[in-house]
């Protein structure tokens, strides 16, 4: 019997039936310090050594980051090196939903597609918006994920960089909604200072005075109560308690200040904060740049 046993056990090591499974610390490690080449590299390593589809999965979900990345890092007028990064990335997420469905996998797919429309304009892309709308809905209705910052974000980019009915269905109050769980939701472990910039955009573009705020808040909480699906709630998550909370940026509530008046406050506490903040990464300081120049561009 032991001699059964032991070529049993040799047997599963050869057809490699017994095995560890894949740990993705130093390859989200890579990820998060934008060392995006050498993490694609060790994700493909890794996709020949998964054993099981949810496995691939992850494996294939975290390729389409990466690549979204290495698309970003490109020159913007690289358009063409752009387009095929993000259409590997949205394919590495649909070989990931098609391995092991997964919320994840959604998330990047719509992420590409986002930034392949930002590379080639709203108005020349709005063929992609459904379908994006429908990934996102995957994952805050379906997967039931709320607390996943980088998808409000999307979510809040997609509805305030669409144009209105009836040519689409973009709405510039429901992407500050996102916008602020968005906000809510941010990981400590990185600045995310585009999350910063995105909400001071939208707030400086809509422009309310804080007379307007309130009683356009005090209406969105009625629309808040009511409740609904993730996606349909929190387009009002701003007005979730009618203007009342304060922003962890702020010692002033939401009724109480204008959107220009946020918008500069948003944008003065990323700047504190970044000075102190570690590490800065190569896109922290592109978008601290834009910052600035955004900023001057308010005083003009």
């Amino acid at each position: 019997m032991k001699k059964i046993g032991a070529l049993l056990l040799i047997g599963l090591l050869g057809t490699g039936m017994l095995f560890a499974a894949l740990n993705f610390t130093a390859v989200d490690a890579l990820y998060d310090n934008e060392q995006y080449s050498a993490c694609k590299t060790e994700l493909l390593k890794m996709r020949t050594q998964a054993v099981t589809a949810q496995e691939e999965a992850e494996v294939l979900w975290r390729l389409s980051r990466v690549v979204l990345g290495m698309g970003d890092d490109l020159d913007k007028k690289d358009k063409e090196g752009r387009f095929a990064a993000y259409e590997e990335g949205e394919e590495y997420a649909n070989l990931s939903i098609a391995r092991y469905p997964n919320a994840f996998a959604y998330h990047w797919k719509a992420s590409n597609i986002g930034r392949w429309g930002q590379t080639k304009g709203p108005l020349n892309s709005l063929g992609k918006a459904k379908g994006m709308l429908e990934d996102l809905t995957m994952v805050v209705n379906h997967f039931n994920i709320d607390d996943y910052s980088e998808t409000w974000y999307v979510l809040s980019s997609l509805y305030n960089e669409l144009p209105g009915a009836p040519l689409s269905f973009g709405n510039n109050n429901w992407a500050i909604g996102y916008m602020r769980r968005a906000m809510d939701t941010l990981p400590v472990h990185k600045l995310y200072p585009g999350h910063y910039k995105k909400l001071a955009e939208e707030l400086w573009a809509r422009n309310w005075s804080a007379s307007k705020r309130g009683k356009e808040l005090a209406k969105m909480q009625t629309s808040w109560d009511k409740g609904g699906s993730n996606l349909e709630r929190y387009r009002f998550y701003e007005g979730k308690d009618g203007g009342k909370s304060k922003p962890f940026y702020s010692s002033v509530a939401l009724d109480q200040m204008s959107d220009r008046q946020e918008a500069e406050m948003v944008l003065a506490y990323l700047e504190a904060k970044a000075k102190s903040f570690t590490p800065l990464l190569s896109s922290d300081l592109r978008t601290l740049a834009e910052i600035a120049e955004l900023r001057a561009s308010w005083l003009k």
